[in-house]
Order: C-alpha cells, then sequence, then structure tokens
C-alpha cells in the first residue's frame, strides 16, 4: 500500500513539470522528459509499476500540478538514496507538501454535497457534510496540489453531473486532473 501511494505521488509530482501554459506562476517543463526521469528513478529504486506504466500515468497529470510542488518533488525523489526511498516512500511527498497550496474548500463542497446526493441524501446537514469531507481525506487532499483554474473546472463539472452513474466525484477528477482517486475513501461514489 505504502509502494502504492508513493508511486500515486510520485506521479502527481512527476506531471506538472511539463506545463507550457502554466497559470500557478511557475516556469514550464518538458513533461515526457520530466516523467521519465523520475520514473526511472522509481523503476531503479523498486518502488513501483513498470517504466512505461509509471510514465503513462504521470504524464496523464503532468499539465495539471502545481509547478513549483512537482520541482521540489522531483528535486528530493532524484537527489535521495533509493535505501531513503525505500525506508520512507513518502519523504517527498510529505517534504513538498508545503507547496500545495490551492484551497480546496469549495471542492470538497462539492464533492461531498454531489456524493451524498447519490448516495440519496439531497439535503444533508452541515455535520454529514463535515464528515464526508473528513472521508475523503483518507488518502490525503491532494487535490490541493494541483493548479486553482483546474479544480474549479473539476467542480463546474461535479456539480453539472446529472447522473450517478458513473460515479461523478471520480469521473470528473479523472478526466479533468488525470487523478485516479484511490481507496482510502469508504464512499465508493468518489
Amino acid at each position: 500500500m505504502i509502494n502504492k501511494l508513493f508511486i500515486v505521488l510520485s506521479l502527481l509530482a512527476i506531471s506538472t513539470l511539463a506545463i507550457a501554459c502554466d497559470d500557478d506562476g511557475g516556469g514550464g517543463i518538458n513533461a515526457e522528459q520530466w516523467c521519465a526521469d523520475t520514473c526511472q528513478k522509481t523503476v531503479e529504486c523498486a518502488l513501483g509499476p513498470t517504466l512505461s506504466e509509471c510514465t503513462t500515468e504521470c504524464e496523464e497529470m503532468a499539465a495539471n500540478m502545481l509547478t513549483d510542488y512537482l520541482d521540489a518533488y522531483s528535486t528530493c525523489l532524484l537527489d535521495a538514496e533509493c535505501t531513503e526511498l525505500t525506508a520512507d516512500p513518502e519523504m517527498c511527498a510529505t517534504g513538498s507538501e508545503a507547496l500545495c497550496t490551492t484551497d480546496t474548500a469549495d471542492y470538497n463542497r462539492a464533492a461531498c454535497l454531489k456524493i451524498l446526493e447519490c448516495d440519496g441524501n439531497t439535503d444533508p446537514t452541515e455535520a454529514e457534510i463535515t464528515q464526508c469531507i473528513t472521508r475523503q481525506h483518507g488518502d490525503g487532499d491532494m487535490i490541493k496540489c494541483f493548479k486553482p483554474a483546474l479544480v474549479q473546472h473539476t467542480i463546474d463539472c461535479i456539480e453539472a453531473a446529472t447522473s450517478c452513474s458513473p460515479a461523478p466525484v471520480a469521473t470528473c477528477v479523472y478526466d479533468i486532473l488525470g487523478l485516479t482517486l484511490g481507496t482510502g475513501n469508504t464512499n465508493n461514489q468518489q
């Protein structure tokens, strides 16, 4: 599970450095090269999937994340020894997380309102919404590492969803951000 989380965080980190039109103030990075380098390190340290799988997943998110976060993450990953990364697979994600600055309050609320609606609760209490948000963060709040405009686009997608099948939150997050929501959430609508 830790290896899978490391891979997901690695891929998240890898992805945004490739952005040519970056709305977070960071410089653009060649995503293909960034993903190749970072995935090579992941494979070298036996921390995840094959190089091909890693690169494919990485490139799906490359243009969507905050550049400063990805830059710090990749610097950490590429400078670390495999023994360090094996001992603490989350060290680079944790060390770079302070650079994830996108406000996710509106996203969390929109996602939970849709999740609860799809579960048959069309008039949730604030306590139910708060409980849902807490469950959402079972995998960590990686949404805060994505570009604000794309998070807003994801919110718009979730709010516009008229069907609960397929799960609108997971679908919008994947379609717009390239992020597959994890299994740490107890609600399958996410």
